[in-house]
This record gives structure tokens, sequence and C-alpha cells, in this order.
């Protein structure tokens, strides 16, 4: 035997164990989401392949999450082909060790995008109006939010509500009976007779990510051709100073009184 061939065996013999022990195998591959999901909501993840190649095709799993694909962490209890996120809140990028023969391997980096929370606006507050005429309620701030980041939808959907208000001195948000009187659309002219009302809208996103109901705001709507002036400018100054204090406010209490030659004339509650 030549020097050549037993340097061959002897190369055999002592580094092709070696090679059989440290040969990488197939960690699999993770699916990737179709679209983003709603905020405060889970995941399911998995693998859209398997792994493969290793010899006794043993695998251990460890799932691991990251918010910049740099800082990598254990998710604990996650060892398993399949995993459920928690409720997110933010953008977060999830990969898995793959490990056969105390041999790592990574898989693919996947993506789980979370839309920003819904949030509903604000109406414009309107003190009165006039009934039998052309006067939109509109949202000074329009709704957003369940929507992507990069081009957006603003497909909301618009489910407007009305309260009646009695001739009464309590004026209690929580209580009352709402009924619907229009849909989508984001503005609403209301078609009432005189009188105290208040209005409110209810949005839906287009992701199906939940709905939110706007703040109300209480209008005076009058007869502008059979009332005095001075009756209508009081009105308004009233429901002026309501939807003023109430913005944002039903869990207070907010008592207003109207003066009359220094005689408390009307007295209003908002609860």
């Amino acid at each position: 035997m030549n020097i050549f061939n037993c340097m061959k065996h002897l190369f055999f013999l002592f580094f092709l164990p070696y090679l059989v022990l440290s040969q990488e195998f197939y960690p699999g591959f993770l699916s990737e989401l179709d679209s983003p999901i709603c905020y405060n909501t889970s995941a399911e993840l998995s693998f859209q392949t398997l792994p493969s190649g290793a010899v006794d095709k043993t695998y251990n799993y460890q799932w691991q999450k990251s918010w910049n694909q740099s800082n990598w962490f254990d998710i604990d209890g996650a060892n398993s082909i399949n995993y459920t996120t928690n409720f997110l809140n933010n953008d977060t990028y999830y990969r898995v060790v793959v490990t056969n023969q105390n041999i790592d391997v990574f898989t693919n980096t996947i993506s789980v995008y979370v839309l920003p929370p819904l949030v509903a606006g604000v109406l414009m507050d309107i003190d009165s109006i006039c009934n039998n005429s052309i006067n939109p309620i509109y949202f000074e701030i329009n709704p957003y939010g369940a929507e992507l980041n990069w081009g957006g939808f603003s497909e909301f959907s618009y489910a407007w509500q009305q309260g009646n208000i009695n001739n009464s001195d309590i004026i209690n948000l929580n209580t009352v009976d709402w009924i619907y009187v229009g849909n989508d659309s984001n503005i609403h002219t209301p078609n009432v007779d005189a009188g105290l009302y208040c209005f409110r809208c209810i949005i839906s996103s287009p992701y199906g990510c939940g709905t939110v109901v706007t703040d109300a705001i209480i209008i005076q709507v009058n007869d502008c051709f059979n009332s005095e002036l001075d009756d209508i400018d009081l009105n308004r100054e009233i429901i002026h100073k309501l939807n003023i204090l109430g913005q944002n406010a039903n869990k207070k209490s907010l008592m207003i009184n109207v003066y009359n030659d220094g005689f408390i004339e009307k007295k209003y509650i908002l609860r």
C-alpha cells in the first residue's frame, strides 16, 4: 500500500464520521400570513414545509420572536410545529430554531403585521339647526386606524343613531333609547321635528377589526319659521354649553343654570 492510499484510508477513518454527524439538514419553511391582523389579536403560525434530511428524523423546535430582526428571544413553551401568538399590538417577527443532534438550524423569518387600533373620530359640535332644512351632521375628525399604513383603506362602514330627549331637566346619555337612522355614509342629515336630540355614529372597520362609537352630540332642532329669534338663540347657547362640557365626559355630572333677571329659569343636568 503506497503512502497515498494510506492517507486516503486514514482520512475516511478519522474524518468521515465527523462529516456525517455535522451534516446540516433542511429546517423546513414557515408559512407567511396572507394579511395583517387586527390590533390586540393573535395569529396562528405553522410550517409550510416540515424539516427533513436528518438521519434519525428527530427534530426539536424552539420558536423565537423579535421586534427588529436583530435581537431574538425564545418563547417559553413554544416547542411544536404550530404556535399561536399572544395578543399583539406591534409588528412582530418570528422564526424557529430546529435542532437535531445538537445542531441548530434556523427557518425563514416571517412577519406578523398589526393594524393600528380603530378610532371612531369626533363629530362636529353643532349647537342647533332648523328643521325642514339641509343641515348635515359630519365629522370634525374622521375615523382612522384598522387599515394598512401603506395605502390604507378608509372604507369604513357607518351606522348613525338618534336619541330623542323628552322635556326633562335630566339628560342622561347612558340611558338614551337609540334608534338607527342612517347607514353607509360619513354624514347624516336629520329629518325630525323641532325638539332636543342626540346623535352618534357607530364605525366598523373594513378588516373586520370590530366597531367603535363616537361620543354623542346634543342638537336643538328649532322650528325657525314659527319661533322667536330670542328663543332660538337661548336654545343654541344652552346646547353649546352642553356639548362643550359634555365632550368625552359621560362619566361626570354637569349642571348648567340659565338665568333670567337674576333668577334660575331652567336647570340642565348632563350625566
